[in-house]
């Protein structure tokens, strides 16, 4: 019984010390990105031409679904 309670503090103690590393890998992670977002600039993506009647959009969609289905 001694050793299985051991064993549970020692397993559990681990679990808790790798969560507390990864929440505070985390934490300092969203602090360097924070403060160097400048560095790391986001891709916008490229969107095809607006659909000047939404209409024809929903056709395509629903004419591409049912090629798909056969």
């Amino acid at each position: 019984m001694r050793e299985g309670l051991v064993l549970l503090v020692v397993g559990m103690g681990t679990v808790f010390a790798f969560l507390i590393l990864l929440v505070l890998a985390m934490q300092s992670t969203a602090v360097f990105f924070k403060k160097f977002a400048h560095l790391f600039p986001e891709e916008v993506a490229k969107t095809s031409a607006p659909v000047a009647n939404p209409a024809v959009a929903i056709a395509v969609a629903l004419a591409a679904i049912r090629a798909k289905k056969g």
